[in-house]
Order: C-alpha cells, then sequence, then structure tokens
C-alpha cells in the first residue's frame, strides 16, 4: 500500500526544490554578473521565487528571500556587511504578504495585473530594504536609488517569469487551496466512473 505524504512533509519537500531552483540559478547568473562589471544592471530570480513561494506558502518565502541574498554575496565574494544588506534587505519583501493577505491569493492568480503588481512590489521591497540596510550601515542614501536602478531589469525578469507561471496549473497558487481543489476534482472523477460502472 503506497504511503502518503503528510501535508508537511509535501511543504517541505517543495521549499526545498525551489530552494535548490534559486540557489542554482542565482548563482549561476551572479557569476556571469562578474564577468559583466561594465555593466550598470544586474539579473537576479531572488525576487520571482519569492513572490511565488508567497502565493504558495505565504511567510515561509522569507526563507528564500533571505537564502537568495546570502547566495548572491557568497557567489560574488561579498564582505560581512554584503552579506547583511542583501540578507536583511530581502526580508523587506515580507511587506508584500499584506496585500497577498488583503486582496486573497485567488483574486491575485486569476487577475494578470494584480500578479504583476505582486511580482514588482516584492522585487521593489527588496531593492528598498537593501538601501535602507545599506544607509543603517553607513552607506549615503543615494544608494537606495542605486539598489532600485541596478536592479530594474530583475524587476521586468520577475514579471516575466510571474506572467508564465500564473498560467501553469498549480504553480502560481496557495497550495493549501490548491491541493482541496485536486482532492475534490479527483474524488468527482472517482463517483462519475462509478456511476458509470452502474450504468453498465
Amino acid at each position: 500500500m503506497e504511503k502518503r505524504r503528510s501535508f508537511n512533509q509535501y511543504r517541505l519537500i517543495d521549499l526545498g526544490i525551489f530552494a535548490v531552483i534559486l540557489i542554482l540559478f542565482e548563482s549561476i547568473a551572479s557569476r556571469a554578473a562578474l564577468s559583466f562589471t561594465s555593466q550598470p544592471y544586474s539579473i537576479s530570480i531572488v525576487s520571482a521565487i519569492t513572490c511565488i513561494i508567497f502565493m504558495r506558502w505565504g511567510v515561509y518565502g522569507c526563507f528564500h528571500a533571505a537564502l537568495g541574498g546570502f547566495v548572491f554575496c557568497r557567489a560574488t565574494g561579498g564582505n560581512t556587511d554584503q552579506f547583511i544588506i542583501y540578507m536583511v534587505g530581502n526580508l523587506f519583501s515580507a511587506a508584500a504578504l499584506l496585500l497577498l493577505k488583503r486582496i486573497g491569493p485567488d483574486r491575485i492568480r486569476e487577475k494578470v495585473s494584480l500578479s504583476l503588481l505582486l511580482s514588482v512590489l516584492v522585487s521593489l521591497l527588496m531593492q528598498l530594504g537593501r538601501g535602507i540596510v545599506a544607509v543603517i550601515l553607513g552607506a549615503s542614501p543615494d544608494m537606495i536609488a542605486g539598489f532600485v536602478l541596478t536592479d530594474s531589469i530583475s524587476t521586468v525578469f520577475a514579471m516575466v517569469i510571474i506572467g508564465i507561471t500564473r498560467k501553469l496549473d498549480g504553480v502560481f497558487e496557495d497550495q493549501k487551496s490548491y491541493l482541496i481543489r485536486i482532492n475534490r476534482e479527483e474524488n468527482k472523477d472517482i463517483e462519475e466512473g462509478v456511476d458509470e460502472g452502474k450504468r453498465i
């Protein structure tokens, strides 16, 4: 008899898979950025992954936000201040959960404009957070605008990723609601199969 995974096990596995995806792609993007140091812009997948996790699991996305900052600094040889700036700064994106809670994940998933709004909000909050933490650590206030401008391509990248994933069944969706929906559909198919068998 096949043993079913518990909800907590499913969540842990899911969060782990997205963490691995984040580590792989962010490491590649960060190392690639080192080869183009003359370019004023950078690209990152952290805000997109964090946005997806916020939708799927809510506050658990904070782990991926901080992890993304760690991976970036580790890949680019960041110092202690940079680790603090990126890891703590990325956690400012948690404020986007207020929008998610107020509007509701289902409505955000269904409307393109709201999905894109969430992706932009998560990205901007990360950038502003890094700038604010940098200023607290002694940097010039101009750093806030610098973080936003430098990472503007990542914001667009996040919008593209969210625009794609929201069309994929169950990806950009609250997982508790998704599992309930899938279970309901499976039970309906079973009931229809039984009814069909009785008629035969």
